[in-house]
């Protein structure tokens, strides 16, 4: 019993570890989605805004309220566009950073991992039979 518990001790650290690491990898690709959406949305709002462009203000403008629609001038229109064009580059700004934030903690993690390995072979044999 006591050599058991002494080999769950040493697998304890790779075990923390892979989990670390699990859950960077997880909020890294939640944060590319995202980062993924927040270009989508500007791209969609800087064609709509190119192809208002080419209109004259006299045409008329429809703004999308839920499942509505209402009449609203183009300057207005074009204002919220740039707002949301503005908005979604902002929040892209910032899940750049989170991903690259991420990055660096998977990248740290890995290290930890491999210093782990390096300093505890017998627990690396040991993980390894207890994955085949």
């Amino acid at each position: 019993m006591p050599e058991e518990k002494r080999q769950q001790e040493d697998l304890q650290p790779f075990i923390e570890l892979q989990e670390k690491l699990a859950m960077n990898i997880s909020f890294q690709q939640a944060v590319q989605q995202q980062l993924q959406r927040s270009m989508i949305s500007t791209k969609r709002s800087e064609l709509t805004l190119q192809e208002l462009s080419s209109m004259s203000n006299s045409v008329p403008m429809y703004k999308q309220v839920g499942k509505a629609y209402f009449m609203a001038p183009m300057q207005q229109v074009v204002d919220e566009l740039k707002d949301d064009i503005s908005g979604s580059q902002d929040e892209a700004k910032k899940l750049v950073q989170q991903r690259e934030h991420a990055d660096k903690a998977i990248r740290a993690t890995e290290a930890e991992i491999q210093e782990l390995m390096k300093a505890h072979p017998e627990a690396v044999k040991q993980l390894a039979a207890m994955g085949s």
